[in-house]
């Protein structure tokens, strides 16, 4: 892409003309930053390098650690109930739980009226695991709500919520297949 030949006061200049030239034709220029999804992927990647230095100390990575998690809240899942709840995709899931089973942090078996599906589990040592790292991730997570009232979270949960059913009933069926 060519460089403009313009100083950047004159680019600045020229990109507040447009905006302005737009309002008054009665349309808003369209601004990345004016919507929350645009916040929602910066929060998210700066999260996960923020907390992938954290777990690290811990011998974890955050797919691991929402793998571990997933489980500790609810022992005994499918690989896809897993997926769903820890939001991984299933096949990436699926390679990370054949590791921490090597590693001996979970436990596979078949579910006894299907012997094609698995179930997981927590292992004693992933059981430790999550225990040990638990500290970390809270500490975590208060930082990042640092500032953030009580009042302020749940409606923040609330509103969260909701735009996550939101985007689940945009999707296509088809789009859902392992999608957490």
């Amino acid at each position: 892409m060519a460089k403009s030949s313009a100083r950047p006061t004159e680019r600045r200049r020229d990109r507040a003309t447009v905006r302005v030239s737009a309002r008054r034709a009665g349309e808003t220029p369209y601004q990345i930053t004016d919507y929350p999804m645009h916040y929602f992927a910066a929060i998210q990647r700066q999260n996960l390098l923020n907390f992938s230095r954290v777990l690290r100390d811990a011998g974890l990575s955050v797919p691991m650690w929402r793998a571990l998690a997933a489980l500790h809240q609810k022992d005994g899942q499918t690989i896809g109930e897993i997926a769903r709840l820890a939001v991984l995709d299933r096949s990436s899931l699926g390679r990370l739980l054949d590791e921490m089973a090597k590693d001996g942090l979970v436990e596979r078996e078949p579910l006894a009226d299907d012997r094609r599906a698995l179930v997981i589990r927590l292992s004693a040592a992933g059981r430790g695991k999550f225990e040990a790292a638990l500290p970390l991730a809270q500490r975590h997570y208060r930082s990042v709500l640092s500032g953030v009232s009580p009042e302020e979270f749940e409606t923040l949960m609330r509103v969260l919520r909701r735009i996550k059913a939101n985007t689940r009933m945009m999707a296509d069926v088809a789009d859902l297949d392992g999608v957490p």
